[in-house]
């Protein structure tokens, strides 16, 4: 036991190193959402306060966060904390015109979505995405438009073979012969005597 405390108590800098940077990264990538927002960046730095106006700001309802305290019930708190996790997620999505399988990101890896957001071209349309105008799939996902431009025709037309039959037996692969060229096939009209009747 003495073993394990030791270990312990030596290896617990890098996994508190780790969560530093993230909280570091999610104070970061707040800050950069709420000046998206219209909303001062120094919120982002609050406990708390900055899930008060981010709820606020995405679903409408600034209370909403505390619905995340249920995590202090044993296993059905943890459900319902993922479920209240997502719905902030999706609302944020939402807000700033992402689909909202990004919800995922918002609950799973907070820190990352929140810098993409706060310093990609993600504009703010509002609570719930109220404000977001874009029809089709320019609402859904960002996309690109390209230019279509017409190529030149290809110099030889593709010839397609026709499938092989099934055989009974596995014979060796004959080696590919030259593809034959078309014969031009005759044919020989002649009347019949029941033609002129």
């Amino acid at each position: 036991m003495d073993n394990f405390l030791a270990y312990a108590q030596e290896n617990n800098g890098g996994t508190s190193t780790i969560s530093f940077i993230l909280q570091i990264a999610a104070v970061v990538g707040l800050w950069m959402m709420f000046t998206k927002m219209n909303e001062d960046g120094w919120k982002a730095i609050i406990p708390f306060y900055n899930q008060y106006t981010l709820c606020s700001k995405t679903m409408g309802d600034p209370w909403y966060w505390v619905r995340l305290f249920v995590v202090i019930i044993p296993v059905v708190g943890w459900v319902a904390y993922l479920y209240f996790k997502y719905q902030i997620g999706k609302a944020v999505a939402r807000s700033f015109g992402q689909p909202e399988s990004w919800a995922w990101g918002y609950m799973l890896i907070e820190p990352v979505f929140y810098c993409i957001t706060g310093f990609g071209q993600y504009s703010y349309f509002g609570v719930q995405g109220s404000g977001d105008t874009r029809t089709g799939d320019a609402r859904s996902a960002k996309t690109v438009d390209f230019d279509v431009t017409k190529t030149a025709e290809p110099a030889e037309p593709v010839v397609t073979a026709a499938p092989a039959e099934p055989k009974a037996q596995a014979e060796p692969a004959a080696p590919a012969a030259a593809p034959a060229e078309p014969k031009d096939v005759e044919f020989e009209i002649t009347p019949t005597d029941d033609a002129s009747e």
